[in-house]
């Protein structure tokens, strides 16, 4: 096989392909070295709250191709670096750094209108993309024949389809973030549920507090002793516990339908 051949026609498809977005770094034989810009086609999965119109940052990543004298019966040599920019108006914008909100207990705010696709970075998964380009030049047979255009198709199709995964999942924890913000915020305004238990408890602690239990005791006293009418035992509400206790009842089952 005549490697440098190989080599040179390759390059000269790939320039056909790529056009603009192809540079040679070195075009001598045995030490080809090009690079190819792939601008990146994000789409959110249908399922997604967004839609590739909410993706103001455009994204690339750059993939550098070194081509061992003895390729393709060898593999090429990849590296990939991720690189972006903001269009728009919002392109100044993207320079300052946004001020984190906190709420009066220190937690980050989170916002429900958050742009989270264009916070994703593709920085920590680049060299995942090129060591599996490498594993395909094993898994797909690709040694003895010309394979740069297959592994930068892959490496783009890898990229986008990791790109939708990390948005759906980003989106997952950005609604939990905001449930459990929701739930936080309602525990304000919610009561301490009231049981007949709980209420005979605070009960007897008020009753204890204010002496209402010496001074019925007193009254009972009194009223045994013939100091007290009838009447007067029924004024003072000194006529038997169960009355008491079929009262407070009442008063409980009227705050469990509030």
């Amino acid at each position: 096989m005549d490697y440098q051949e190989e080599q040179k026609q390759e390059l000269e498809v790939l320039e056909s392909i790529y056009a603009d977005d192809l540079t040679v770094v070195c075009g001598e034989y045995p030490k080809i070295q090009f690079q190819v810009d792939l601008k990146l086609d994000l789409l959110p999965l249908a399922s997604s709250s967004f839609t590739a119109a909410a993706i103001s940052k455009e994204q690339h990543l750059v993939v550098d191709i070194t081509l061992p004298e003895r390729y393709p019966e060898e593999a090429p040599q990849l590296s990939i670096r991720p690189w972006d920019v903001r269009g728009g108006d919002e392109a100044d914008e993207a320079d300052e750094e946004e001020e984190q909100e906190y709420d009066e207990h220190g937690n980050p705010v989170v916002g429900k209108l958050e742009n989270i696709p264009d916070s994703i970075s593709f920085e920590g998964e680049v060299d995942e993309f090129a060591s599996r380009a490498i594993r395909q030049v094993e898994e797909d047979m690709l040694l003895g024949i010309q394979m740069c255009f297959a592994l930068i198709s892959s490496i783009k199709e890898e990229a986008e389809s990791w790109f939708q995964a990390e948005l759906e999942r980003r989106e997952k924890e950005h609604e939990r973030q905001l449930r459990e913000r929701e739930l936080e915020e309602q525990k304000k305004f919610r009561g301490t549920k009231v049981t007949h238990e709980s209420y005979m408890s605070w009960r007897a602690s008020f009753r204890r507090e204010l002496g209402l239990d010496e001074r019925d005791k007193e009254r009972r006293m009194q009223a045994h002793l013939g100091r007290l009418s009838g009447r007067q035992i029924f004024e003072q509400g000194l006529a038997g516990e169960e009355d008491v206790e079929a009262g407070e009842d009442d008063i409980v089952q009227g705050i469990k339908q509030l």
